[in-house]
């Protein structure tokens, strides 16, 4: 399976905001001791108009990494490996208003919407629930989703 699609779900805070991390190794090897894994960031700021989703580096930071695992390298031959798995879907529960617009790299991307209650509103029931559809973001990659 670990070469199938991702689909991410955001759920965000009564602030508007999120985040989150995903670490991928081989599950089979001690090949994380030598480096070769992802640890990849997401993070989900509200703007005036929407908000915006950000995948970033994470074992950049080795404040938080275990003695036992070496220094991250992006070039790895897991990430290499598995350069090619693909974020399919991703779901943002929460969003107080309907967005006009979802691009990745300034073009528009395909989305769908259902409402419901905001994440920081006082309406009850289901949340709001934004699905972006194949937005063409590698797992292993950096890249921002904005939300208009």
């Amino acid at each position: 399976m670990w070469q199938d699609p991702f689909t991410l779900i955001i759920a965000l805070s009564k602030q508007g905001t999120a985040s989150g991390q995903l670490y991928l190794d081989d599950g089979e090897t001690f090949g994380h001791e030598r480096g070769e894994f992802i640890w990849r960031s997401f993070d989900f700021s509200s703007t005036s108009k929407g908000g915006v989703l950000r995948s970033s580096d994470r074992a950049s930071d080795q404040t938080e990494a275990s003695d036992a695992v070496t220094p991250y390298d992006e070039n790895n031959l897991w990430a290499k490996t598995i350069s090619h798995v693909k974020v399919e879907r991703i779901v943002v529960l929460g969003l107080k208003n309907k967005p006009h617009g979802v691009s990745v790299a300034g073009q528009g991307v395909e989305w769908s919407w259902e409402d419901g209650a905001a994440a920081g509103g006082k309406k009850e029931g289901g949340s709001s629930k934004l699905v972006i559809k194949n937005p063409g973001l590698g797992v292993v990659e950096s890249w921002e989703v904005r939300i208009e």
